[in-house]
């Protein structure tokens, strides 16, 4: 064999190997969302404020997925699987903490919605949904801190849940790509008024007192919360203006609902 043919068969076994290096990166790449991910997680934790702390691969009971054999008896569905990526990050007031992001949701709806489909999310996309989450999370507590802790004890303030909720179905893919862009969306800036005065999507608060919750209180505790509604919605009012949009339930007496712009 001729030394021009040896370097070839070398040169064409190198690119080869190379090649398969590279898919196999590739592929690695965009299964980790913490690397595939790591400028758009840099934009919304802030450089250098973020690390992945672990991941883990679950099963799923929500989706499964079909394998094909040459033998059609032995085809078969199996669970499908999904990702779990552990964060770490440092707050606004200087705090560490840890939020868990997930592809599940993704895998659950690309499952149901195929290529081309309408309402089929994108892997940035659900990323972008999941940050979502945590931001309603942030936000949600400063609601907690900044308003209802001061209308109530502490101890009262815990039988609340505070969500920010939305309207109209679940949020089109769009709209998480259009969310990602607004400046104001990152971890520590995000605050509940952002959300209720976007008009990206029909964005709200709700606030729920839960039963079990209550009957750890005593009997004048309970009836205090119920007497604090009307001062709950004057300072949700006053604190978001025309932006205030609330739903507010203690039980089937003491309820109520607002939205400044109807």
């Amino acid at each position: 064999m001729s030394k021009i043919k040896k370097l070839t068969i070398i040169m064409v076994s190198a690119l080869l190997v190379a090649a398969v290096i590279f898919a196999c990166y590739f592929y690695q790449r965009r299964q980790h969302w913490p690397v595939r991910f790591h400028a758009e997680l840099d934009d919304f934790f802030g450089k250098g404020n973020w690390e992945w702390l672990s991941k883990e691969t679950k099963e799923s009971s929500m989706y499964t997925v079909h394998y094909y054999s040459v033998d059609a008896a032995s085809d078969r569905n199996v669970p499908g699987t999904y990702h779990n990526w552990d964060i770490g990050f440092t707050n606004r007031n200087g705090d560490s903490e840890v939020w868990t992001m997930t592809d599940h949701a993704m895998k659950i709806n690309q499952s149901k919605k195929g290529f081309f489909r309408s309402g089929r999310l994108s892997a940035k996309q659900a990323l972008v949904r999941e940050l979502m989450n945590i931001s309603f999370e942030v936000a949600e507590d400063e609601i907690m801190q900044e308003i209802l802790c001061k209308v109530l004890p502490e101890k009262e303030a815990a039988c609340l849940d505070v969500n920010i909720s939305y309207r109209n179905g679940n949020p089109t893919p769009k709209m998480y790509q259009t969310l990602f862009q607004q400046p104001w969306f990152s971890v520590n800036q995000v605050t509940a008024e952002n959300y209720l005065s976007t008009d990206l999507w029909d964005f709200y608060l709700r606030i729920q007192a839960f039963d079990y919750r209550l009957e750890k209180l005593t009997g004048v505790e309970r009836q205090h919360v119920m007497e604090r509604l009307g001062e709950m919605e004057n300072v949700l009012r006053d604190t978001f203006g025309e932006h205030a949009d609330y739903e507010i339930y203690l039980d089937d007496t003491h309820k109520a609902e607002y939205n400044a712009e109807e």
